[in-house]
């Protein structure tokens, strides 16, 4: 396997969003007059797309579903509550992607919306790392399916086996490998435990990542990568 790019995540892999999303969430959701634990939130939202999230709230609770097309809008304020107290940058996971983008393709593949992407990409600093990013709009379906991750290496002009892709969820790390590409999760320890088995190995911080390692990792399928 010659690798030529590395496809990261966002949410949860290289900005600490995933959490405060939770947050948020179980926050509005009390407020409406819900009795919700946080252990729900946590189950509703981590990792999950918005789509799973619509679904899942629509069904437990039908009296929110008009306020399901704008559900995001009405969540922000409180996202950005909690966004203000606690830093979003996963720095050492940013360390890498510049570290990466100096003799690589890199690029992001989220299941958040564009615009949101675009604003954490300017808020991270790395608008000269990547060569591409995709977000929720353009691909279907999300992940789990690999759609998202196909798209990108078509784009990129680069196979599916020469991309490793860094996820930090279960929905990502299975889209990844069902696009046929070598995926790296993250399993942060203070952070909600997903199921990663199918990732080919799980670091608890991408600052552990390097070359070297990979090599290690895929054995001889990585030979070719200098």
């Amino acid at each position: 396997m010659e690798v030529k790019a590395f496809i990261f995540d966002l949410d949860g892999t290289l900005m600490d969003s995933e959490i405060i999303w939770v947050y948020a969430v179980h926050e509005y959701l009390l407020d409406k007059g819900f009795d919700v634990s946080y252990d729900y939130a946590v189950d509703l939202v981590y990792g999950n797309s918005w789509e799973y999230i619509y679904e899942e709230l629509e069904k437990k609770y039908p009296e929110l579903k008009s306020e399901m097309p704008n559900f995001i809008e009405k969540v922000y304020p409180y996202f950005n509550k909690h966004a203000e107290r606690m830093p979003l940058a996963i720095p050492s996971s940013i360390k890498l992607l510049k570290e990466l983008s100096t003799n690589y393709i890199c690029a992001i593949v989220s299941g958040s919306y564009r615009k949101d992407v675009i604003e954490a990409i300017h808020r991270l600093g790395i608008e000269k790392n990547i060569s591409l990013f995709l977000g929720k709009e353009d691909y279907y379906p999300g992940k789990p399916h690999p759609a998202g991750y196909i798209k990108a290496s078509e784009i990129l002009k680069v196979k599916p086996e020469q991309c490793v892709v860094f996820e930090d969820s279960t929905v990502g790390v299975n889209a990844a490998k069902s696009a046929g590409m070598f995926c790296v999760a993250l399993a942060r320890p203070d952070r909600p435990k997903q199921d990663i088995s199918l990732a080919d190995f799980v670091l608890p911080d991408l600052g552990q990542f390097s070359l070297d390692l990979l090599k290690q990792k895929c054995g001889e399928k990585c030979s070719a990568m200098e």
